[in-house]
């Protein structure tokens, strides 16, 4: 092989590489974590209609024989983040939720959230936030989540 045509091959192997990245990106699975027997998709952070505040949802599935137990989310882009369950129209916060064995938990509109307070930057579609997931006995999880425009709900999100 000559030079020439060895470089365009490793070129080519780039811009592959690359663009596998971000259609990964694109398509969600980088909002898509696991640990041990859990399973974090369909992560995202809806665009904030205040500066001041902003939720984040996902599903957790849990495969293993044994109740998961999450006691916290810490989002990247502020100091305070909390678990909150939204019933009619009030928000309580939680200190943890059970992912049940062999089950799902979901965090959806209008039922139980993470609420992100006091942004450390605007959040504009496009934006990712990081999100620190704590479950007692399994340890910790980050997922990459989005930020979707207003409006925008997951695919079966199952709510």
């Amino acid at each position: 092989m000559t030079r020439t045509s060895t470089r365009s091959l490793v070129f080519g192997v780039v811009v592959l590489a690359v663009a596998g990245v971000i259609a990964w990106a694109v398509t969600g699975r980088a909002s898509e974590t696991t640990i041990s027997d859990l399973h974090v998709t369909q992560a995202y952070v809806p665009q904030p209609a205040s500066p001041d505040v902003a939720a984040a949802y996902f599903t957790i599935a849990n495969s293993g024989d044994t109740p998961a137990v999450l006691t916290g989310v810490h989002a990247d882009v502020s100091d305070m983040s909390m678990l909150h369950e939204t019933k009619g129209t009030t928000m309580t916060m939680v200190d943890a939720v059970t992912v049940p064995a062999h089950g799902t938990f979901v965090l959806s509109p209008g039922h139980y959230h993470v609420m992100i307070e006091s942004p450390t930057r605007a959040l504009k579609p496009g934006d990712h936030v990081t999100l620190t997931l704590s479950f007692a006995k399994v340890g910790q999880l980050s997922v990459n989540a989005p930020v979707m425009p207003i409006g925008y709900r997951p695919p079966a999100q199952g709510r």
